[in-house]
């Protein structure tokens, strides 16, 4: 069975009758860049069958979207690292409240 996308013929199956499915690449050369392969590809025993289902990128596009990939990453990381800090800072908090409330009532 055939479907067609972008003028292309896209196969539902691949060469070893395994059914295909629509994978999106993030390699630097095609990300966001969609296709078509047989659900083992790049599996060990797998077959290589894959089909490009969007056309080529630009030069720009090829060029600005791993940098956005990469800049939205580096944010990922900073959010995580002042997630971090936030609950170091409350726990700290927490502890010089216990502390303060132990010893008024030592007092």
């Amino acid at each position: 069975m055939f479907r067609q996308i972008s003028e292309e013929l896209i196969d539902d199956f691949c060469r070893c009758w395994m059914p295909t499915v629509r994978k999106t690449s993030w390699a630097d050369g095609n990300a966001g860049r969609r296709y078509s392969a047989c659900e083992k590809f790049r599996m060990l025993g797998g077959c290589t069958y894959h089909v490009w289902v969007d056309p080529p990128m630009c030069y720009r596009a090829q060029q600005l979207i791993p940098m956005l990939l990469k800049r939205a990453k580096k944010l990922e990381e900073e959010i995580a690292r002042r997630k971090k800090w936030e609950r170091l800072m409350l726990a700290i908090v927490g502890l010089i409240v216990l502390c303060i409330i132990k010893c008024n009532g030592c007092a």
